[in-house]
Formats: C-alpha cells, structure tokens, sequence
C-alpha cells in the first residue's frame, strides 16, 4: 500500500514538471523576439546591430590636400635612348635562333646562331694568328697580326666571349652553333620585335633583333587645345598601374608644338620609372596631370552611390544608424574623391556595403 502511494506522488510530480515546461515554453516563446540585423528607422535611415555592421566597411571623410588633374589616355613606348637594334654585321643564313618575341634578354644572352662565309675566314685567320703568337711571342709582327684579327672579329660582333675559348684545335667553335657565329644581347631588356628566322638569308645592316629596357618609359599622351595654357614641363602625371593598386609618377618632358591634324590634339610626353616593368610597351592607360592642389573635403570613393542623376552615401549615426544623404560630387584622384554637401570632415561613411544598404531601405518590409 505504501509503495502504491510513493509511486502515484512519483507520477503526479513528474506530469507537474511537463505541465510547468510546456507553460513556460509558451510564456518565453511570447516574450523571446529575434533582432533583426537591419531595422528601418525612417525613410533614409537604417539601424544595424553590431554582427551586420561586420559585415560592413567604414572610412572616415576627411579635409586635406586635394590634387586637382586633367585627365587623359595614353601609350607607353620605350625611350629612344633606351633602345637598341641589333643589326647583322656579316652576311649569311640563319640556322637557330634562341629567343621568341616579348621575352626578356640579359647582357650577352645568345639570341641566333649565323652560318657566314666571312666569320668561317676571320675565324681562321684569328686561329692562324694566335699559333704564331704563342709559338712566337716576342716577334712584333705575329703580335700585330693577331691584332688585326681581333679587330676584324671585333667588327663582325664576334662576342669576345665566344673568342677567348678557341683554339687552333677546337673541333665545333662554341657549344650552341657550331662553327657558326653567335649573335648575343648587347644589352638587357625586352625583346620588342624580332625579324630574325631560321633560314633567313642576311647582309650587313639587316635588323635582326630590336631590345628595349622597360626601367623607364615613355607616356604620351593628348590634351586638347583648350587645356594648353593648363599644362607646362616639369608638371607631375600619375599612371595608374595594376588595376589601380599601384600609382606611378613622372613629370612632363615634352610638348608637341603642333596639333595632330586627325584627332586636333596635342602630343605630351613624360619619363617615368617602370620598377618591375609594370607598364608594358605599347600598353594605352589612363593617365593624368597634375594642375594645382587645394584643400578638400575628401571622401572614399567607392562610398558614393551613383543611381541616375543621384549620388549618396550612408554615414554612420549615433546608436549604431547609418543615414542616407546625398552630396555633390568633384573631382577624382585615384581611390579618393572631393564632394561637398551632406558631410563633414570626421564623419564615418560605408566605403562597401552601400548598394546593400540602399536596398535594405527601399525594402517596404525592413524592420517589420
């Protein structure tokens, strides 16, 4: 009998914490709402909790020397003085040629290998020669003969190099051709173009190669006649290299005293360095002068807002709100652009993040 009474306070106590369960289950699902990460505020203000502002990236508007530019497209080239054409000095055939077009050459790489009957005698008599100066090498004749066949190699552009390792008992004269001339790089750089083929016939003067160092280059570009009272020599203009990431600078060395009769514009031109050879020979980009600097209210560029006619952003609020205002947008200047109306200088604005934010406030539904 006892047991039957501990057993039903058992069960009646354990159905009393299911009941209390399921009670408190309904009063805390009533109480429990879930934050959404946007609320809108009012018509152009939006409020986040902090999770969604991670989600976010914020710069700060700032008042600061502004560069004010003119704008305008442009061609790299290669420098005049900077740029070699390696010329046939014999006449014969092309047997090999190691290099391809666009590749990058060093100091005394060898570019193609010549079959010529002219090297084949000079290379003889320079053989010649050095037997007699080694078996004679206090006579004045055999030394001045020798010489004269260093000379004569010398003109042909017979590589000292390739020289040095013959003897009068070399069996192939060099490695790479044989007993044929090899034609090296005078200098290094860029292979900008070459005309050199195996079993092309050559005579003395013939382009065989052209090389250029791309440490520094050429921008030219055009302004209209309109902005050339705006532009001087010694002006600085900035390249914009890698998608934007790396800014290059110059000054204005050139500028063209006539107009181009089919684009009526004028030829500018400036000298740069090129590390890492970044700009590329014959690459158009955007370019730019740099005319006066001011003082501006400076912003992010990728926190303006373009929609039509419209240009906004979203700055940052006390209690976490960002607010959409509108402002006026200047001039560029790389990743930075001056505006005017609707900030000041210290305030926090959505640099990424603004599309969405736009389309959180145009959302009839946010904060419901």
């Amino acid at each position: 009998m006892f047991a039957n009474k501990k057993n039903l306070k058992i069960a009646v106590g354990a159905v009393g914490l299911v009941v209390a369960g399921i009670v408190l289950f309904f009063v805390l699902k009533k109480k429990i709402t879930v934050e959404p990460m946007v609320q809108k505020v009012s018509e152009d203000t939006l409020k986040l909790t902090d999770e969604a502002i991670k989600n976010i990236k914020l710069e700060k508007v700032f008042k600061g020397d502004f560069p004010e530019k003119l704008s305008l497209m442009g061609k790299i080239s290669v420098p005049e003085d900077r740029t070699i054409v390696v010329q046939a000095r014999i006449s014969g055939r092309t047997d090999k040629v190691f290099v391809a077009s666009g590749e990058v050459v060093a100091p005394g790489q060898p570019l193609a290998s010549i079959f010529s009957a002219d090297f084949a005698i000079a290379r003889e008599e320079y053989l010649e020669a050095l037997k007699d100066v080694q078996k004679s090498p206090n006579d004045e004749e055999a030394k001045h003969l020798f010489e004269l066949s260093k000379r004569k190699l010398d003109a042909l552009g017979v590589s000292t190099v390739d020289a040095s390792k013959w003897t009068e008992n070399s069996g192939k004269i060099n490695e790479l051709g044989g007993d044929n001339m090899i034609v090296r790089a005078p200098r290094g750089g860029a292979l900008l173009s070459k005309t050199s083929a195996i079993g092309s016939l050559v005579n003395v003067g013939d382009p065989l190669f052209t090389i250029g160092d791309l440490s520094k280059v050429w921008f030219a570009g055009d302004i209209y006649p309109e902005d050339l009272n705006k532009v001087h020599k010694n002006q600085e203009v900035v390249i914009a290299a890698n998608n934007d990431s790396v800014m290059l600078h110059g000054k204005v060395s050139f500028i063209s005293p006539v107009i181009d009769p089919t684009s009526r514009t004028i030829k500018i031109r400036a000298l740069m360095d090129n590390p890492g050879s970044q700009l590329r020979a014959d690459m158009y980009v955007q370019g730019s002068i740099v005319l006066s600097t001011r003082i501006a209210l400076v912003a992010p560029k990728n926190a303006l807002v373009r929609l039509g006619d419209t240009v906004f952003c979203f700055k940052r609020i006390p209690g976490n709100q960002f607010k959409k205002v509108f402002v006026k947008a200047e001039s560029e200047s790389g990743d930075k652009i001056s505006v005017s109306d609707g900030l000041v200088d210290g305030d926090e604005v959505v640099s990424e993040g603004g599309l969405l934010l736009n389309a959180a406030l145009s959302d009839s539904g946010a904060g419901e």
